[in-house]
């Protein structure tokens, strides 16, 4: 006993000590944190002409998504969507946000610009469709725009103009505007979910995420 108090005594001993006190502090705050931790409200995301919306139009659960298309976790999520979308499709209505990540992904921003450009002649889906489909393909290459090209014949555009509509800064304003408002409600990665107003965590299985929007249905 005498020699552990002289340990503790030590400059060392009062050096573990104080590391000691500051983990079990710690400790204390994170279990009063989450212990206290609120539910987070939802929030008002109006959905107005300029969305993109597919599904069920006037269906009482309301999805919305903050994607990059570069994104490969957003990749990775797009089939569970489509199912979710296809499990829900009298309920649910499903609506795309641009969240370009453009300081990780070079050509994210040049996707999202895509998909806006279909949009103009109503092919807004078939490009975003394609985009995550091929992801792979066009995602890291130094040519991503001749691989758009290259799907805008696919899905049917009027390449002449969709190649004009990539360079209308009307369009990147709306991808901005969309990046904005996903940083005020507290987008921070993609993709990003919001419920019908609601934020939720990232759901890893169809039957998850179907739980959810029949919980909102209700």
């Amino acid at each position: 006993m005498k020699k552990l108090s002289r340990f503790w005594n030590t400059t060392e001993g009062k050096f573990i000590g104080w590391v000691a006190l500051i983990v079990v502090l710690l400790f204390a705050y994170y279990f009063y944190a989450t212990s206290t931790k609120t539910e987070t409200p939802p929030v008002n995301i109006a959905i107005s002409e300029t969305d993109h919306v597919r599904g069920a139009l006037d269906g009482k659960v309301t999805l919305v998504e903050f994607g990059d298309f570069q994104c490969p976790a957003c990749g990775a999520y797009e089939p569970l969507v489509r199912q979710v979308e296809k499990d829900n499709a009298k309920t649910l209505k499903v609506v795309f946000r641009n969240f370009p990540l453009i300081q990780i992904h070079k050509n994210a921003l040049i996707a999202a610009k895509a998909a806006e450009a279909a949009g103009l002649q109503g092919k807004f889906w078939e490009m975003h469709d394609i985009l995550y489909d091929k992801q792979l393909e066009w995602s890291e290459g130094i040519n991503a725009r001749d691989f758009i090209l290259v799907y805008a014949t696919t899905i049917g555009l009027d390449t002449k103009k969709f190649t004009a509509d990539l360079n209308n800064q009307a369009l990147e304003d709306k991808i901005l505007a969309e990046y904005k408002e996903g940083v005020n409600l507290g987008v921070q990665g993609t993709p990003t979910f919001f419920v019908n107003g609601k934020k939720i965590k990232s759901p890893q299985s169809p039957e998850e995420f179907n739980k959810i929007i029949a919980d909102a249905a209700k």
